[in-house]
C-alpha cells in the first residue's frame, strides 16, 4: 500500500499546489482533533524507508507461501537474511526504525533464537539444495553464533541426515530414469553405447565414500543460476545419488507454510454457504478445483495487466487534469 502511494507522490504535491481546499481540509478539526496531513516531504521520505525495510519481509512471505515451487529449502536461508537485516539496523542511529527493529528482534529470538528448539528437518532441506549444501549453513550460523554452538549444531544436522540415509537405504530403491540418460534402442551398436555410458558414469563415483560424503564433496551449483529447479536437479542426478534423491523427494515436498491448505478450506467455506449446504461432495470438489485452475491460469496475466495499467497512469500523472489528480490523491490517501 505504501509502495503504491509513493508512486502518487507527485499527484499529492500538485494537488496541494493547485487546490486550496485540499490544504484547508486538513486544517479543520474532526471530533475536536486536527486531521493528519497533508503529507510532507519528510513523510514521503519516511514512507520510502519503510518500504525498503518491509520489502525483505514481503519477499520472504511470498517465498514461504508459494504453492508452485519448493519452499522447504529456502526457509532457513530467508530466516538468516531477516536476522542479518535486523542486526544491521539495530546498531544504526535510525530513530524511525530502531524501536520497530527492537520489538521484531525480541519476537524473532522468542521463536528462533534458541537453535535447540528448531526443527532440524528444515536445515536438512537446506543441505539438500545443491546450491548451498552444508557450507552455506555453516557460514550463516557462524555469523550469529559462537564456534562451539555452530559445530555442535552442524553435527546434529549431519546425524539426522545420516539417520535418514540409513532408514531409506533399508527400503526398496526404485529410481526413475534421468531425462538425460541414454535409452537403449533396437540396434546392437546403440545398446553397447548406452551400456558404456552408464558404466562410465558409475565408474566416476568414489566407492570409498557413501552418497552423503560424495554429495557434500562435489562442487555446488552456482547459487546465482537463474530459474534453478531443485527437484529437476535431483531427478537428473537420481542415478548418481540413489538414496539421497529419495530423501530429497520427500523432504523438499514438505510445504513450509499452511497458507495453501488454509486457503483451500476457506474457499470451501465460501462455496458451502447456508443457501448451498446440500451440494454433493463431488460437486464441491469440482467447484474448488475449477476455481483454483482458473485462478492459476489467469493470475499472471491479471498481475501483468494491472501493473502495466498502473505504471501508465503514474507516468501520465503530470499531464492529468486537476479533477483527475484530485480523484487519484483522495483515493490513495484515504487508503493509507
Amino acid at each position: 500500500m505504501l509502495e503504491v502511494a509513493l508512486k502518487c507522490q507527485k499527484a499529492f504535491e500538485r494537488y496541494e499546489e493547485e487546490d486550496s481546499k485540499y490544504s484547508q481540509y486538513f486544517l479543520d478539526e474532526e471530533g475536536g482533533k486536527k486531521r493528519f496531513g497533508p503529507p510532507t516531504k519528510n513523510d514521503w521520505a519516511n514512507a520510502s524507508r519503510f518500504v525498503d525495510f518491509l520489502r525483505s519481509f514481503y519477499q520472504a512471505t511470498l517465498k514461504f507461501s508459494a504453492t508452485k515451487t519448493v519452499t522447504a529449502n529456502c526457509f532457513y536461508l530467508e530466516l538468516c537474511e531477516i536476522l542479518n537485516l535486523l542486526k544491521k539496523l539495530a546498531i544504526t542511529n535510525d530513530i524511525l526504525l530502531l524501536d520497530m527493529v527492537s520489538k521484531m528482534k525480541k519476537k524473532f529470538d522468542k521463536y528462533w533464537g534458541n537453535l535447540d528448539n528448531t526443527n532440524l528437518l528444515l536445515y536438512v532441506a537446506a543441505v539438500l539444495d545443491p546450491r548451498y549444501k552444508l557450507g552455506y549453513i555453516k557460514y550463516c550460523l557462524s555469523c550469529f553464533y559462537d564456534a562451539s554452538t555452530v559445530t555442535s549444531f552442524i553435527l546434529k544436522v549431519q546425524t539426522l541426515l545420516r539417520s535418514l540415509y540409513a532408514f531409506y537405504s533399508k527400503g526398496e530403491i526404485c529410481i526413475p530414469q534421468s531425462s538425460t540418460s541414454f535409452t537403449p534402442s533396437n540396434t546392437f551398436q546403440d545398446s553397447l553405447l548406452s551400456e558404456f555410458m552408464r558404466q562410465k558414469e558409475q565408474s566416476t563415483f568414489d566407492e570409498s565414500l557413501n552418497e552423503i560424503d560424495r554429495y557434500l564433496a562435489d562442487e555446488s551449483v552456482n547459487p546465482l543460476t537463474p530459474s534453478f529447479d531443485t527437484l529437476f536437479w535431483w531427478k537428473q542426478n537420481a542415478i548418481k545419488y540413489n538414496v539421497l534423491s529419495l530423501i530429497a523427494r520427500d523432504v523438499l515436498a514438505v510445504p513450509i507454510s499452511t497458507v495453501a491448505s488454509e486457503s483451500a478450506f476457506s474457499t470451501g467455506g465460501r462455496i458451502l454457504d447456508p443457501y448451498r449446504s446440500s451440494l454433493h461432495p463431488k460437486t464441491v470438489n469440482m467447484l474448488v478445483c475449477t476455481q483454483n485452475w482458473l485462478k492459476s491460469t489467469n493470475e499472471g496475466l491479471e498481475e501483468q495487466f494491472f501493473s502495466d495499467e498502473e505504471d501508465e497512469l503514474v507516468q501520465k500523472g503530470s499531464s492529468l487534469s486537476i479533477e483527475t489528480t484530485k480523484a487519484v490523491a483522495i483515493t490513495k490517501w484515504s487508503s493509507l
